[in-house]
């Protein structure tokens, strides 16, 4: 979307019933059968949802911002849910104006950027940049990272990268099956954290994100939340123990197509320690007894 003048970008609009596998996908990709998403543990609507939970929980070193905050942590562009209306958009029935045309979907700030990480190798970005973004991944266990979707702006005056991540609706899925990460083959993810990395770490609280997503108008579902809950005592536990993006991101991620991360084995090992009508409570010091262990094995 442009300004008044036509000359500069302001903001991008995506509409939920525009998404991949929605009704309106201007994509001619077919409907979901079962409202799953392009990504397993997503499903076709909330993407828009995503988006906006993802710079709500983007906390800056300060600790948790509100809307209105101008600090930022790992760069992800100001989002909101609006309704817009614009003959532009798919409008497979045709457009008359009325309020039947309305889109309701995510509206995110456009970032001024020298492309995207898929334009340039990787050597030259800065650690701490890379490992911004991969904390954040982590901790939201995001099922679409890739080059393509992390911007590039750098300085021409001081010649500093600044990375920008964007595209987030396929984080805080129900399950870890699909969560991607291509920062995982960089060099600086195999780069110890940084001390004020894992302070920053150290500060996260699962609990107090649901909450602040409550309070914003984003409950999210017991298997989302869930997700944040695991990955993010996973994130803590691993900086805790000295280990890299690039060992704590092999950890969330598939080896294979069919095999299941050693996340989705500590989770089953957990479930499957249960007895019926557990409290999430009661499961989830399950899964960080099996968690420690299997880190312990890591480090041996």
């Amino acid at each position: 979307m442009q300004d008044a003048s036509g000359n500069k970008y302001i903001s991008i609009f995506k509409p939920i019933d525009e998404e991949p596998l929605a009704v309106n996908n201007p994509q001619g990709l077919p409907l979901s059968t079962n409202g799953e998403g392009l990504k397993r543990g997503t499903r076709v609507g909330e993407g828009a949802l995503r988006e906006i939970a993802a710079y709500i929980l983007d906390h800056p070193k300060t600790g948790p911002k509100f809307l209105s905050c101008n600090e930022i942590g790992s760069g992800v562009p100001p989002t909101v849910m609006v309704q817009c209306l614009h003959k532009a958009f798919n409008h497979p029935e045709g457009f008359d104006g009325s309020d039947a045309n309305i889109k309701t979907g995510s509206l995110q700030m456009f970032i001024k950027n020298h492309g995207s990480c898929e334009d340039m190798g990787p050597r030259d970005f800065p650690v701490e940049e890379v490992h911004k973004i991969s904390v954040f991944d982590m901790r939201t266990a995001n099922a679409d990272r890739h080059a393509g979707n992390i911007l590039l702006h750098k300085d021409h005056e001081t010649g500093k990268i600044v990375l920008i991540p964007i595209d987030h609706g396929y984080c805080l899925p129900e399950k870890f099956e699909d969560c991607t990460f291509d920062w995982l083959y960089w060099p600086q993810a195999r780069q110890p954290f940084s001390q004020e990395t894992i302070d920053y770490i150290k500060s996260l609280d699962a609990e107090q994100d649901l909450a602040i997503l409550k309070f914003y108008g984003l409950d999210l579902s017991a298997e989302c939340a869930r997700t944040l809950r695991i990955s993010t005592m996973l994130l803590k536990k691993g900086a805790e123990r000295g280990l890299t993006p690039f060992t704590i991101g092999n950890i969330m991620c598939r080896e294979t197509l069919n095999k299941k991360s050693i996340i989705e084995e500590i989770v089953h090992d957990a479930q499957n320690s249960m007895l019926p009508g557990t409290s999430e409570t009661v499961f989830l010091e399950s899964v960080s007894r099996i968690m420690d262990a299997a880190l312990d094995k890591i480090l041996m």
